[in-house]
This record gives structure tokens, sequence and C-alpha cells, in this order.
């Protein structure tokens, strides 16, 4: 029996996927010749090594270099995840609403905007219909120097900050009515999220010898091109519109497996005896999960009574108990989507 699409369905009939056009774990058709990055995923050390390659890249703002980087990989992959990451371009991927940043400021009130943070994400337990794409969410915060002094910090002292459990400025954004959405990444994103090949436990379970499962290759590369778009939409829009005077953008991502934080905009004199920043001037990523509960940051040289950001630390002091966020959720402020 044929059932045509839009059909009236028997609330027990099930869709069997066709296995030409399906590509699952099963269904994958590795290489004769074992791509080079299949051999060094072989360990979990070569795999490791590779990645933090190229967070290295990402987290010094060397969108393009990592481009070309996973341009060439994915050259030697030609599965359905590899083809769509081929597919997906620089210029299709975007930051929508950013253009009204500036305008809304010129209207704004309160004190000057420092800093922003601009974080990709995927709400948890994503449930996908059929046909179904779902584009990454934005989490966005806005900060003055009543939470942090950005405008006179380097962007080595703004990245060891970055590296710590909770940096100065977290759940003290201003309440600027501003929202931007990212377009382009739906498809990517969504085959991620859907990925049979997420996995790969190294037990002989995949069926493959000698080599790590190219679908799950072709999966690391995509959430780190997916990482790389936004990271070059980013500096695309900050090129075409500006950031506001003395403001920083504090960019990354946060669990999609590929997370990186990096920061865009022009750079800042030196101010007392920041923290070291850790190898490389980029942040530590081994405490991705931490859960240590976050205090009260209070500077007694500096009034708070009358500050907004004053009254928002009392109000989270005295809500109930929330789920405790990972480190970088919590920089980019999960709790607020742009």
């Amino acid at each position: 029996m044929t059932i045509q699409a839009g059909a009236a369905r028997h609330p027990h009939v099930a869709d069997i996927p066709d296995p030409k056009r399906a590509e699952g774990v099963r269904n994958y058709r590795e290489p004769e010749v074992p791509h080079p990055l299949q051999l060094a995923f072989l360990e979990p050390e070569g795999e490791a090594a590779w990645i933090e390659e190229m967070r290295a890249l990402l987290s010094a703002g060397k969108a393009a270099e990592a481009d070309a980087r996973l341009s060439d990989a994915l050259e030697g992959f030609d599965g359905a995840l590899a083809r769509l990451c081929k597919a997906t371009r620089p210029e299709d991927v975007a930051i929508e609403g950013w253009e009204d940043l500036n305008p809304i400021l010129a209207e704004w009130e309160g004190p000057p905007i420092t800093a922003i943070t601009l974080g990709l994400t995927n709400p948890p337990d994503l449930v996908f219909e059929v046909g179904q794409t779902h584009e990454p969410d934005l989490m966005l915060g806005l900060y003055s120097d009543e939470s942090y002094t950005f405008s006179r910090a380097t962007r080595a002292e703004l990245v060891a900050e970055c590296a710590k459990d909770y940096p100065a400025w977290i759940d003290a954004e201003e309440d600027v009515e501003f929202h931007c959405v990212p377009t382009g990444l739906a498809e990517l994103n969504t085959a991620l999220v859907q990925c049979k090949h997420r996995y790969f436990l190294r037990d002989g379970r995949d069926g493959v010898v000698g080599r790590a499962p190219g679908g799950y290759v072709e999966f690391v590369l995509g959430g780190w091109l997916l990482a790389t778009r936004f990271l070059q939409a980013a500096e695309r829009l900050v090129e075409e519109h500006g950031l506001p005077d003395g403001c920083r953008l504090i960019v990354g991502t946060v669990d999609i497996k590929a997370d990186f934080i990096t920061v865009l905009g022009p750079d800042g004199p030196a101010v007392g005896t920041a923290a070291p920043a850790p190898a490389g001037s980029e942040p530590m990523f081994a405490s991705l999960t931490s859960v240590r509960p976050s205090p009260l940051r209070e500077d007694p040289a500096v009034p708070r009574e009358s500050a907004p950001t004053f009254r928002q630390r009392i109000k989270t002091a005295e809500a109930e108990p929330q789920p405790r966020r990972g480190f970088l959720a919590r920089l980019f402020g999960r709790g607020r989507k742009g």
C-alpha cells in the first residue's frame, strides 16, 4: 500500500525511511582509504588534540584559518552531513536584528554599554516534527562598567576573566530591550542534533576496524563548522554595523560539542594586576560543567545601593533555587535568549 504525502494516515501506520535516502549508522559508506582524521580519531588523545587545535583557532579569532582547515578535511568525506557542511556557505549565515542595536542604545537611559556577550546554543530536549528544522538559539547579554570595568580592560584581561568559574559580570545584564536571531544554520544545526553518529565508544560496536567511523568524524567536523560559521557571522556584523564606542563583543558557543570563547572589538588599556591568562591567552575549558554556588560579588569601594545591577543581584539571591548551569552557560547568560 502506498501512502501519499499529505494523505490521511492510520494512527498505527509508521513511516519507514527509504534506505536509499537515509544514511544512518549502518548505511554509511566508509571510504576505501581511511581519511587521515579517521586514523587520528582512532585514539581519544588524537581526537582531543585536533579539537583543541580547532578551539584555539576560534578562540584566537582565526575563523578564516579554521574555515580553510575544515574545508580541506571535508573534501575527503561524502556522507549526507559532509555534503550539507559543504553547502553551508559563510555568506548564507547571518545574525539578523543587529542593525537595530545602535538606534536602541541611542535612546537607552542607563549606563553606557561596554560589553555584549553573544552565545550560540540549543535548548535542551529538542523535539522535531517530520521535516521540521530548528535554528540554534542566541544567548544575549548587554553589560556596563557597573559590573566590571570592561572599558579599561585589555582583551587578555577579558579572556582571563572569562576563564574564571564565575566572571564578575554574571547575572548583571542591563535591561536593554534588544533581540537578534541567527539565520542560515537551521539545516546544519538540525542535522547535527539528529545525527546517528554522535558518539564513538571505541568498543567495536560500530563495525569499523582500524579507523574511527567516517560518520562520526563528519559529525565532529560539522559541529566545528557550525561554530566557525557563527563566528564568521559575528565578525561580519561587527565589520558592517560596528559596536558601540568602547564596547567589546564576547562571542562563543555553548553545549554544541564545539565550544569556544573569543573577544571581538578594540583592545583596551591594561589596568591593575589582572590574573594571568591561561597558556596561549585563551580560556581553559576543563571546568565547563562547574557547579559551585555563585556568590554575590560586591566591590566595597563602589556604592551599589542605587545601581540596577545590585537590585538584579538581590532579586537573584532571593529567588527560588534554579538548576545549576555549566560554566559557558553562566558566562553567556543561558536564561536570556536573543
